[in-house]
């Protein structure tokens, strides 16, 4: 009886000698830790913060595609204005390519509206890509700014240009690029060799700066997001359940 007692004992010993020392497949671990706990809350605010990656990725977009746009404007008129003044004739000549009076106004309109809207668009582009603190907010107020600006030159531009170059489109002795290099569509034989050349030149340019109305529609819509974002993480999800939730 003594015998067994002693080894029921050594036994409970190297039990708790094995149980207590660490062996080698357990060194180096540390011990298991669960997942953390995030609220709702937190779970929104990161959500809104990749709304406000999306934004900002959307409006420097935009801001790319207005810019090029803004370019092909000022090429296609400056083409057309550069051929103007080469075939233009002084009045002593027999037979002018042009009328008494061109009306230039509609196309030195056109021009400064796509040099404006570059301009614009490359000042977001250089506030976008500082860093600075609440991007969010000062991207959204520059956005609202600079997009209002664009879409209000651009819709002035298209106003003033149809305006003035319905108003001359049946006079014979004054009239626009357009108007008058556009009026001898289908003549091909007796009209000048350029002639085919300005009025798509004109045309695409206009055509353009209607493009850049509907582009800076969707700036501004992107803005308008931008400044909800902004709203919400303000807010920081008010409204939501406080219940906890993990984050796997």
């Amino acid at each position: 009886m003594a015998f067994g007692a002693t080894r029921s004992s050594a036994d409970r010993k190297a039990q708790m000698t094995s149980n207590t020392s660490p062996t080698f497949s357990t060194l180096g671990r540390s011990p298991s830790i669960g997942p953390p706990a995030y609220t709702t809350d937190d779970l929104l605010a990161a959500r809104y913060q990749k709304f406000s990656k999306w934004v900002h990725l959307m409006r420097v977009a935009i801001a790319a595609i207005t810019l090029v746009a803004s370019i092909a404007v000022i090429a296609c008129v400056g083409a057309s204005l550069r051929a103007y003044s080469n075939s233009r004739l002084e009045p002593e000549w027999i037979l002018p390519l042009w009328p008494l009076h061109v009306d230039l106004r509609p196309s030195h309109a056109v021009l400064g509206c796509g040099i404006a809207v570059a301009l614009l668009s490359l000042a977001y582009l250089a506030v976008a890509s500082v860093p600075m603190r609440q991007r969010l907010h000062n991207t959204n107020l520059v956005s609202t700014i600079l997009s209002s600006l664009c879409l209000c030159v651009a819709l002035f531009t298209i106003i003033f240009a149809s305006i003035v170059t319905n108003n001359l489109a049946y006079s014979t002795y004054s009239g626009t690029l357009n108007s008058w290099t556009c009026r001898w569509h289908g003549f091909d034989d007796v009209a000048p060799s350029n002639f085919t050349k300005i009025c798509n030149d004109g045309m695409a340019a206009l055509d353009l700066v209607i493009v850049l109305v509907l582009v800076e529609v969707l700036a501004l819509g992107a803005t308008a997001w931008g400044w909800w974002v902004e709203m919400r993480l303000k807010k920081g999800g008010v409204g939501a359940a406080k219940s906890e939730v993990e984050l796997v």
